[in-house]
């Protein structure tokens, strides 16, 4: 009886360890981020998502298994902003972690004995040296709104963590909007976006923008600095060559 009762409990603690629950974002450094050598999947999901439907019994059931591989922390994107941090591009999908450091990730849905083959597959995976950069680029810019249909100041909080989300909003507000004040509210999405990300992309977004806004001492400099990250990078600067002619007259 005594040798019957520790086995259930070890099982019963094995399965609280591989249980299927909903973290928040504030719940990452106690969850996915633990270091205790154990691999983590932080599969981000949403109520009207098909295939995450779909895919629910399988899940569970990999998740239930005394002889799962993971502990499978799930995470609504409507409810937190880490899937904008790092730039989740759909659901379902999953990241792979171990100590806090990513060891793949995968979106789309899947048959189940894929996906269990993608689990071992991680598993036996050494931990890397990429820890996973979960947390928002701080900011001292403020948040403002303007009149474009999208730019609310609810909306914008939404976009705040995500540069490519904050570039895709600055380039319809560009191209769509003339008033001063939307395009200054437009570059300061450009200028959150290069904070979160620098990149060649962004410095030519802003390039444009100071152009828009008659800024050409500003424009040229920051020309400037976009072409020599692109030659840096070995990208094409003819666009850019071509802008700047146009700020010069």
């Amino acid at each position: 009886m005594k040798y019957f009762l520790i086995t259930f409990c070890s099982l019963f603690m094995l399965n609280a360890a591989t249980a299927q629950d909903f973290i928040a974002d504030a719940d990452m450094s106690t969850t996915v981020m633990k270091a205790d050598d154990e691999m983590k999947v932080l599969y981000f999901t949403a109520s009207w998502c098909g295939p995450c439907r779909m895919m629910k019994p399988g899940i569970e059931k990999m998740a239930s298994d005394p002889k799962a591989v993971a502990t499978i922390y799930k995470m609504d994107i409507d409810q937190n902003i880490t899937d904008d941090i790092l730039n989740i591009a759909g659901v379902p999908t999953f990241v792979f972690l171990k100590n806090g450091t990513v060891l793949g990730q995968h979106t789309g849905a899947m048959a189940d004995a894929d996906l269990k083959t993608l689990f071992a597959k991680h598993a036996i995976m050494k931990p890397t040296k990429e820890l996973l950069a979960y947390q928002p680029v701080p900011s001292d810019l403020k948040v403002i709104a303007g009149a474009h249909p999208k730019l609310t100041k609810t909306n914008l909080q939404t976009l705040w963590h995500s540069d490519a989300n904050l570039n895709k909003m600055a380039w319809s507000i560009h191209n769509n909007l003339t008033d001063i004040k939307d395009l200054q509210a437009g570059l300061v999405l450009v200028n959150r976006s290069f904070e979160i990300k620098p990149s060649s992309s962004t410095l030519f977004l802003k390039t444009s923008y100071l152009k828009k806004l008659g800024a050409k001492k500003e424009a040229l400099a920051t020309a400037q600095k976009a072409r020599k990250m692109m030659v840096a990078n070995g990208e094409y600067t003819g666009t850019l060559d071509n802008l700047v002619k146009e700020i010069k007259g």
